[in-house]
């Protein structure tokens, strides 16, 4: 062979070898001068130094120099995971978007009833003092599972006219249903992401331990953990919220919260008991909340009984365990999860 020839490929090796090295840095900081990448590893590279053949761990270097490292095929996996991540996101968006368009759309026409409501009950309270009236009479109680009565003083008893009461319980379970439907949707998703998050947490936390076992730096691997496990405090958080909220579309408060300007209201008595004016005629609805506290819980007790005395100048309506807004089968107006 041509001297010249063996020069010009030994030239040629040379030059390719010194164009692949180059300095690697770790985002611990540690560098690896004129390295040059001797294979590339389903987790990491093997690079060739001066000093001898390393491997240094994808999980070690910059993002920006990791993915020009890696195989062809974990590219191409990586970034169909991120698409499919961001299109996920997109969608749970756009969902977002439409749960917050139809949730204003029910809070307007809630909020519409709500003021015709309390304009009716303003009504009836002017027209309440020139009409005959009776008396309506009760005690407020709850019984416990072991058979003993509690008397519930101080509270509020209210009256209100049932024609403005029924289209306005229509209304709240429009709202409610709403709710209910677009915070299952949103729970549900909820309950993926805590899970993912806590899939994440652990993977998380087994490549600290790996890290460990092999003797390697897991700096990196214990960031990449306190970062999952924080995205899991707030997934559980999260799903936690919603939950509650969505319990809350079920319970007696949710209604309550939107009776307001009463005709007439009475308390009751260290007993339990109260009296209120009643017109002999006309259809009506009394309504009463209660709360007891049970070691460390407290229970939350509702009442919604439609009342008439049909020219009666007396009726006795008590409000107890039989006719709680939760009770199965009872007079109440509205049935809860309470």
């Amino acid at each position: 062979m041509n001297p010249w020839h063996v020069y010009l490929v030994v030239f040629a090796v040379l030059s390719a070898s010194v164009a692949l090295a180059e300095d690697f840095t770790t985002v611990n900081g540690k560098v690896y001068k004129d390295a040059t990448v001797s294979r590339v590893e389903a987790d990491g590279v093997v690079l060739r130094t001066k000093r001898g053949i390393v491997k240094v761990y994808f999980t070690e270097l910059p993002k920006e120099v990791a993915d020009k490292l890696r195989p062809p095929e974990d590219k191409e996996r990586i970034a169909t995971e991120k698409a499919a991540e961001e299109k996920r996101i997109e969608a749970q968006q756009a969902a977002k978007r439409e749960r917050t368009e139809k949730e204003k759309n029910a809070e307007a026409d809630l909020k519409q009833v709500v003021d015709q409501f309390q304009a009716a009950e303003q009504r009836e309270s002017k027209a309440y003092e020139n009409v005959a009236k009776g008396t309506l009479s009760g005690q407020v109680f709850v019984s416990s599972r072991g058979g003993e009565n509690f008397k519930m003083g101080a509270v509020q008893v209210g009256l209100f006219a049932r024609d403005a009461m029924d289209t306005l319980l229509t209304a709240i379970k429009k709202n409610a249903d709403t709710k209910i439907e677009e915070l299952r949707k949103a729970v549900a998703d909820a309950d993926t992401a805590r899970k993912q998050a806590e899939v994440n947490k652990n993977a998380a936390s087994d490549a600290v331990t790996q890290a460990i076992m092999t003797g390697r730096n897991y700096r990196t691997e214990g960031q990449a953990r306190d970062s999952a496990i924080q995205v899991w405090v707030d997934a559980e958080r999260r799903d936690a919220e919603l939950n509650d909220e969505l319990n809350s579309c079920y319970s007696g408060g949710f209604y309550f919260a939107f009776f307001k300007s009463p005709i007439r209201t009475a308390e009751t008595d260290a007993d339990g008991r109260f009296v209120i004016p009643v017109p002999k005629t006309g259809a009506f609805v009394v309504a009463a909340e209660a709360k007891r506290s049970v070691g460390g819980d407290t229970e939350h007790y509702y009442w919604l009984q439609p009342v008439s005395l049909e020219g009666q100048q007396q009726l006795t309506q008590n409000l107890s365990n039989n006719n709680l807004t939760s009770t199965t089968g009872s007079s109440s107006l509205i049935h809860t999860e309470d």
